[in-house]
């Protein structure tokens, strides 16, 4: 388990990479918490649709504001702690949670311990512990630590709001936490669907999906791309690698190399870490990419051709605003939409040329017709 600590003063160095703070040796002044850039600007937008006509959040359950919040505990300082089951050094899922609470941290003079690499057998005295050391709130970073909220019922966690980033496994709401929920086969779709229109705009007729285990958190993300994918070009071929391993890039970058040997004009990484690793590899093999879970279009590291964003961070960011401004109900579910949210979402980005503007229109329209109900992705996913 990797525990960081960090305190008022140092949150807003770490912001763009979690690390500990230390003084300035050039006598260069130290970054203020206004000017630090904003990553997770795209998921406080507004939501998708003309002024008037959006469709409002969907809260699920009846919460309540606790008494004193964001200073539930009432000792005259804000503190979060944060548990994840994988590295928050990834540079993309799991780090997406630590560099939320940094930079809510930096913004709001809060303190917040990160502690990655949690077992799961370890996830509730985690949790227990950071009760013990009086923080304010606890971040529950993903749903494999689910067990994590039944923490909140022991007396010592009386003071603590619960955040869980719900998925796979996620406990049935209770008065106890809150959580953000999305559902995953939505933007696999969509995903293949922008990949597809790519694709069918350059000729391409196959492209690879690469992930790690192959359990169903993964498969039916694959299962459900490919019919992204077919939506718009019937007869692509969809090559499907699974590696065995979430996190290691040599394995990762491998699985791509097998792919490539296979004949894919494009492939979609489904991964944390591993992501831009493959990127690299592809953008140096002249094969486009597709990126996820942040927001990819924009990066220095490498060329994508859209980004599919859903890391955790996107959707604990403005929960943590709300935290800050006494306004966060505890025992309710955020369920974030596709196509009326600002996050999930999926984009074209400017790297896919001429094409981009015809995946923006299968997007739209992919994102349309899921919202009217005219595609069942249980049923793509064979999950029904």
């Amino acid at each position: 388990m990797r525990i960081q600590k960090f305190y008022a003063a140092c949150a807003v160095v770490a912001v763009l990479a979690v690390a500990g703070c230390g003084d300035s040796s050039d006598g260069e002044p130290k970054a203020q918490a206004s000017e630090v850039p904003d990553r997770f600007a795209v998921a406080r937008g507004e939501a998708v649709g003309e002024p008037g006509s959006a469709t409002p959040p969907d809260w699920v359950g009846e919460g309540a504001v606790p008494k004193g919040q964001p200073d539930q505990n009432g000792d005259g300082k804000v503190s979060i702690g944060v548990i994840t089951s994988g590295d928050t050094n990834d540079g993309t899922y799991y780090q997406s949670t630590a560099d939320a609470v940094a930079y809510a941290a930096g913004q709001n003079d809060w303190d917040y311990t990160v502690q990655g690499m949690v077992p799961l057998t370890q996830a509730v005295t985690a949790a227990e512990n950071l009760c013990r050391q009086r923080v304010d709130m606890i971040v529950i970073g993903d749903a494999q630590l689910a067990q994590a909220v039944t923490a909140a019922s022991n007396p010592i966690c009386k003071d603590t709001f619960f955040y869980l980033q719900g998925g796979y496994g996620s406990p049935e709401q209770d008065a106890t936490f809150t959580q953000s929920y999305d559902v995953g086969l939505s933007y696999a779709y969509v995903a293949g669907v922008a990949m597809g229109a790519y694709m069918k705009a350059n000729d391409i007729t196959k492209t690879g999906f690469l992930s790690g285990i192959a359990a169903p958190f993964n498969t039916t993300i694959g299962k459900v791309f490919a019919e992204g994918v077919k939506a718009q070009l019937p007869n692509a071929k969809v090559v499907e690698t699974y590696t065995g391993d979430q996190i290691d890039v040599g394995k990762a970058v491998e699985g791509f190399n097998a792919q490539v040997s296979q004949g894919v004009g494009a492939v979609y990484p489904y991964f944390g870490a591993p992501t831009v690793a493959v990127a690299k590899k592809a953008e140096e093999a002249g094969i486009p990419v597709l990126g996820s879970p942040s927001a990819f279009c924009d990066s220095d590291e490498a060329s994508f051709i859209g980004e599919v964003i859903f890391a955790p961070g996107y959707y604990l960011a403005p929960m943590l605003d709300s935290f800050a401004k006494g306004e966060l109900e505890l025992g309710v579910t955020r369920n974030w939409s596709l196509g009326v949210d600002p996050v999930p979402a999926v984009h074209a980005c400017d790297d896919a040329g001429d094409s981009a503007d015809a995946m923006t229109d299968a997007i739209t329209q992919a994102q349309v017709d899921l919202n009217d109900g005219k595609i069942d992705l249980f049923a793509l996913a064979g999950t029904e």
